[in-house]
């Protein structure tokens, strides 16, 4: 698919032992819905740390709001989205509606990240610039994707999100070992709140 510019990230708590059957229903409602719109990348993994650890999180890419429009009469026909969220297997906590904003960087949509770091900040302007400025220390250690993007509708509307993919912890320690000496990130961080930041393994 192209750059993706809209994401909605579904968050669902279920109980442990549901988890390899849900996880699998996943799976299926991404190829599902892959299948049936073209301009669309679905990914999803568990939430290994934070309040929602133990939680599903479930993550859809588009290109255009159309093709958001073109997915959710999909997921209304959909036996396997009716069984994933139908609250007895999996209930879903917060859904939230994100617009990506348009960072300087070479993603890689066809790697397959293991594990994924969402960074929530409260912020009085965008910190797209900062983030622009950070983009050799991720790339330099083997970020995937990296992306920044603002919640439009949901829950924390106005914060932003930093998403970042790696195919390793080893790769999450050396990105943020070096920011801890980088003037740019010592600058950024003194001048927003980071509310939350929390690591998700990612299945396939």
């Amino acid at each position: 698919m192209k750059s993706p510019n809209y994401c909605i990230i579904t968050v669902a708590e279920c109980q442990s032992k549901s988890l390899p059957k849900n996880l699998e229903l996943c799976r299926q409602l991404k190829t599902y819905v892959e299948d049936k719109v073209t301009n669309t990348l679905i990914y999803f993994g568990v939430f290994t740390t934070g309040n929602n650890a133990g939680a599903l999180a479930y993550f859809e890419h588009y290109s255009t709001l159309r093709d958001f429009e073109q997915a959710f009469e999909i997921y209304q026909d959909s036996s396997h989205y009716q069984t994933l969220f139908n609250g007895e297997r999996a209930s879903i906590k917060s859904s939230n509606f994100i617009k990506y904003s348009p960072v300087n960087y070479e993603q890689d949509l066809e790697g397959k990240g293991r594990y994924l770091v969402l960074t929530r900040v409260k912020t009085g302007r965008s910190m797209l610039t900062s983030i622009n400025k950070l983009v050799p220390i991720f790339s330099g250690n083997g970020a995937l994707t990296y992306r920044l993007g603002s919640i439009i509708s949901g829950e924390n509307v106005g914060n932003e999100l930093l998403a970042v993919s790696y195919s390793s912890m080893e790769q999450i320690e050396k990105a943020y070992d070096l920011l801890a000496y980088n003037s740019d990130y010592g600058h950024l961080v003194n001048n927003v709140t980071v509310n939350s930041r929390n690591i998700i393994k990612l299945e396939f």
